[in-house]
């Protein structure tokens, strides 16, 4: 039971009977005392007032305000809506004796003047009128949030998992031929479903405000050639034997094209779907599939363009001109003299001036596990065995930095920045337009047409900036992490290497053997492998 107050009134004056809390009750409130009070119109001597307060323990004390002449007091009820508009708490003050209790009528008048509409508690009201818990909280009226809902998802059943590692021998080299990582599929089997979306409930607050729940999300399969799609839109299925993989957000299956080489035979390739190549690319050819490559031999000086995987069981002679490109990883033997990009990671037992950035991890630590020459950048990490050379070959290693986020980051800030400058024209016109309106003018048919066309335009173009600032805040954010980024060197990193952690630079002045580089503070660290 919380601590309560009440007026006692005779002929010597007024005085205040304060009643301490019983049990885990609360005490009496110094500032709602105090403005009950003023409100009444009784004096009171602050100083005795707190004194008394900060003394109450277990007993009633009695405090002997004014010698002044006061009517009973009734029953006094106050409405509070919290910040939230979500809960309407009632307090109800004690009466002297004399004084008129308060009713359910009086208490709803309070709750209408207070313009409480929704979530209107009867039993409560019906509790504070019949026990009348004195300087408590009770609360009358309670909101409703809005369901959240749960948007639709698409399940798969078949690995989508295009992050695993090709297979180490004993001897630590790679096993290059048992990297096929395709995933067969028979005709008529499901290869995916769609879970449907659960709508939310609206909420609502005590002034009867309506929360919309969240919009949830539909979903629909995004799929190649070879697929069908059920009869309720909720399974998709394979037309044929063949392949199934996952590429962005689309189930491709298909045969995989294969050709003995690349070259005058062949032509430049362009397919949808896996491409193997049982020889070599020859120079200045070209492979561009939104599926896998599989090369058994040899690419020189040739461009390679793919959705999922390269994989290139010899190597690659850039020839500086060479390049590979990857939505998945790369793999390799060697690559020497060419531009590697991956979403995934790098893969090779040797990396020879060449030019290679991976969206997770550079691993160099099979075999000769060498990197010299170049410049290799990685998200998370690079692994190697050796890092330079001898003769102090020049080699840029950066690890902690996300090139596709930086690259995202630029267009989203070139696209807020040109945005900006035609909402406020839009948003002028939208304002005049709403001035001749009040103010009588007649437009015709057209202007105003032109006028609400504008007006959705300027709410789509405030809409995206809002989207992508978001997005803006949220890569920021993403940028600056990343703090498990490393270098690994299990045999040496020689002099004249420069490595850049999460945006701190070093040169190396000095040979660095079986270690871990990390950045720690404002500074790069060396901690035993």
């Amino acid at each position: 039971m919380n601590g309560y107050f009440q007026l006692q009134i005779d002929e010597k004056g007024v005085s205040l009977l304060l009643c301490p809390p019983i049990g885990d009750g609360e005490k009496i409130r110094q500032a709602e005392l105090k403005e009950y009070l003023n409100i009444i119109g009784v004096p009171y001597d602050v100083v005795a007032l707190n004194s008394a307060l900060c003394s109450l323990e277990e007993e009633e004390t009695v405090l002997f305000l004014a010698p002044m002449k006061l009517s009973p007091v009734d029953e006094k009820c106050d409405i509070q809506v919290m910040a939230d508009k979500m809960t309407a708490i009632l307090r109800i003050f004690p009466p002297s004796a004399g004084g008129l209790a308060t009713s359910k009528a009086h208490i709803m008048e309070l709750i209408n003047k207070a313009k409480i509409k929704a979530g209107i508690d009867e039993e409560a009201i019906k509790m504070a009128v019949e026990q009348r818990p004195y300087c408590t909280d009770i609360v009358v009226a309670r909101g409703k949030l809005p369901t959240a809902g749960r948007d639709a998802s698409i399940v798969y059943h078949f690995d989508t998992n295009n992050n695993s590692r090709p297979e180490l021998r004993e001897d630590g080299t790679v096993d290059f031929f048992k990297l096929n990582k395709l995933h067969q599929c028979t005709q008529g089997q499901v290869l995916a479903e769609i879970i449907p979306e659960e709508r939310g409930e609206n909420g609502f607050d005590v002034y009867g405000n309506v929360l919309l729940a969240r919009e949830v999300h539909k979903m629909t399969f995004s799929h190649g050639r070879n697929l069908e799609i059920s009869e309720d839109r909720l399974q998709l299925k394979s037309m044929v034997d063949g392949h199934a993989s996952l590429v962005n957000g689309t189930v491709f299956v298909t045969d995989v094209y294969s050709v003995e080489n690349v070259g005058t035979a062949t032509g430049n390739i362009e397919y949808h779907g896996n491409v193997e190549v049982k020889g070599n690319v020859c120079e200045n050819f070209s492979i561009k599939t939104d599926g896998n490559v599989m090369v058994s031999g040899v690419v020189e000086g040739a461009t390679i363009e793919a959705g999922g995987d390269i994989i290139i069981a010899r190597g690659m002679h850039g020839q500086n001109k060479g390049k590979l490109k990857a939505g998945g990883n790369v793999v390799a033997k060697f690559i020497s003299a060419a531009e590697v990009e991956a979403e995934g990671y790098v893969e090779a037992e040797q990396i020879l001036n060449a030019k290679v950035s991976a969206g997770t991890t550079v691993n160099a630590d099979a075999g000769k596990g060498l990197i010299t020459g170049g410049r290799i950048v990685a998200k998370n990490a690079v692994n190697a065995r050796n890092v330079g050379s001898p003769m102090g070959a020049a080699t840029i290693i950066e690890v902690g930095t996300d090139l596709s986020a930086k690259k995202r980051l630029a267009e989203l800030q070139k696209s807020v920045g040109e945005k900006s400058k035609t909402i406020p024209q839009m948003k002028k016109v939208v304002e005049d337009t709403a001035k001749k309106l009040k103010a009588g003018v007649r437009l015709t048919p057209e202007q105003i047409k032109n006028a609400r066309m504008l007006q959705m335009t300027l709410a789509d173009a405030q809409a995206k900036v809002q989207e992508e600032l978001n997005e803006i805040e949220t890569l920021d954010k993403m940028l600056k992490v990343h703090g498990e980024a490393r270098i690994n060197v299990r045999g040496t990193m020689y002099q004249g290497v420069s490595v850049s952690i999460l945006g701190t630079s070093m040169n190396i002045k000095s040979e660095y053997t079986f270690c871990t580089l990390i950045k720690k503070g404002a500074d790069i660290a060396s901690t035993t492998l």
